[in-house]
């Protein structure tokens, strides 16, 4: 892949933007990587950087018109046997840079593995089309998990085997369309947290892993050890679970031991990866050495243990726990903004959200006008801006057809009439919506 740096003022419709000059996550653009379609992105570059860098592999826009506004930006060219490239090598991608990060402090050297070569995955199914594929494969985890903790809560083994098939189908329609399981998650938040938050960290996981390319060897991993992180949980006792007072110390200690008792579980399950022990082992391990069991800090947290510690934390934020709340998913992001480099790793975080939007697909949200609605679709430039089904009117009242808006495509200057904007996200179940009478099936 090769890239050019350019003024943001050259820019122009067709060009392939590849890398800004500033993170991701401080813009409005959703996805690492995009087409110029229009003068409103070229507009909103140019607010947000002073330059940024071209692939002149990819867009509509040949490599000699790029030279063009390459040598007019006054970066140097250098053309040779009919390539060009800037002087200065430009900076890699913020995903090589994590990946990179990863591979360091994995010992599986699956991760190392993904830098030899770009993958990226393309959205293969509409949302609305994927959605019973995504509610058949969420209905057989939750069989499969009842069964399993079942099996353990009477003193027998855990059949990995079993898990392992019905992570499989997870991994595919994640595969075709991420959004419709991530929405298919969010709709079952108030289901029995055993199960639910098992099936929602193994689906995050796989969304993370989707969006940092990882192969399809490495997402099965991640499923797995998603489904496993809390299945010590089913040797604790079930009234400490559901206690909502604080825990005293001795508590702590006893429900600390989930971790001991998960790995304990499935540690002698036949082929089982190190990478599913690492996320089993180390999801309550923190960067600043602040977590459990051990109280690893930085590097000696493998890469697979810091993918489930954001996993897991993300989605017990957004699901009620016996002591607290649930966040709506945009509260959560935030607070995971702010947990960067203190609980997690900064790029990771960013990762993360990149890869759900600032906005999931599912949850509730309102915006300026007084509407609420649900997020239907993310679009792929602007996080802050996806497509939106309206289920109230701007006075609360439930409105008799949800027409879906498409923020993208209407102003969202303060400043001009009929614009609109997300005012704020919501947790499941706010004004009394029920996400699931409005399943687009």
């Amino acid at each position: 892949m090769r890239r050019v740096k350019i003024d943001t003022a050259n820019l122009i419709a067709g060009m392939y933007v590849a890398q800004l000059d500033r993170p991701w996550l401080e813009t409005p653009f959703l996805f690492q990587g995009f087409e110029i379609r229009d003068d409103s992105e070229i507009d909103l570059l140019k607010h947000y950087c002073r330059h940024v860098y071209i692939d002149v592999m990819r867009g509509s826009v040949s490599e000699e018109e790029i030279k063009k506004y390459t040598d007019r930006s006054g970066t140097e060219v250098a053309l040779k046997t009919g390539q060009y490239k800037p002087k200065v090598a430009p900076r890699p991608t913020l995903k090589h840079h994590i990946l990179s990060a990863l591979s360091k402090i994995d010992p599986t050297g699956r991760i190392a593995h993904q830098l030899e070569g770009s993958r990226t995955y393309r959205i293969k199914t509409p949302i609305k089309r994927e959605m019973p594929q995504a509610m058949a494969a969420y209905e057989v985890a939750m069989i499969t998990m009842n069964n399993v903790l079942e099996h353990v809560r009477e003193g027998r083994t855990v059949d990995v085997g079993q898990v392992q098939e019905a992570a499989g189908p997870i991994i595919n329609s994640v595969l075709r369309n991420p959004g419709a399981m991530g929405w298919f998650v969010l709709l079952n938040k108030r289901d029995e947290y055993a199960y639910s938050h098992s099936i929602a960290s193994s689906v995050w996981a796989v969304v993370l892993g989707r969006h940092l390319g990882f192969d399809h060897a490495a997402l099965e991993m991640l499923a797995l050890g998603g489904m496993l992180l809390d299945i010590g949980k089913a040797c604790i006792p079930e009234a400490l679970l559901r206690k909502t007072d604080k825990l005293t110390n001795v508590e702590k200690d006893l429900l600390a031991r989930h971790v001991e008792y998960g790995l304990e579980l499935v540690s002698d399950y036949p082929g089982i990866g190190r990478e599913v022990l690492d996320m089993i082992g180390s999801h309550h391990e923190r960067l600043d050495g602040s977590g459990y069991p051990d109280g690893l800090q930085g590097s000696d947290i493998h890469a697979y243990g810091r993918i489930a510690g954001l996993v897991d934390c993300y989605d017990a934020m957004t699901g009620n726990r016996p002591y607290a709340a649930a966040m709506s998913s945009y509260d959560a992001v935030c607070e995971l903004n702010a947990l960067a480099e203190v609980h997690f790793q900064k790029e990771l975080v960013e990762q993360f959200v990149q890869a759900l939007g600032m906005f999931p697909t599912g949850s509730i949200v309102e915006l300026n006008s007084g509407e609420v609605g649900i997020v239907v679709e993310q679009n792929r430039v602007r996080r802050l801006r996806p497509k939106v089904m309206l289920v109230l009117s701007p006075d609360k009242q439930p409105l008799k057809k949800n027409p879906t808006v498409d923020l993208r495509k209407v102003s969202g200057d303060a400043s001009k009439r009929n614009s609109r904007w997300i005012l704020k996200g919501y947790e499941s179940g706010a004004f009394g919506i029920d996400p699931g009478d409005y399943f687009i099936v």
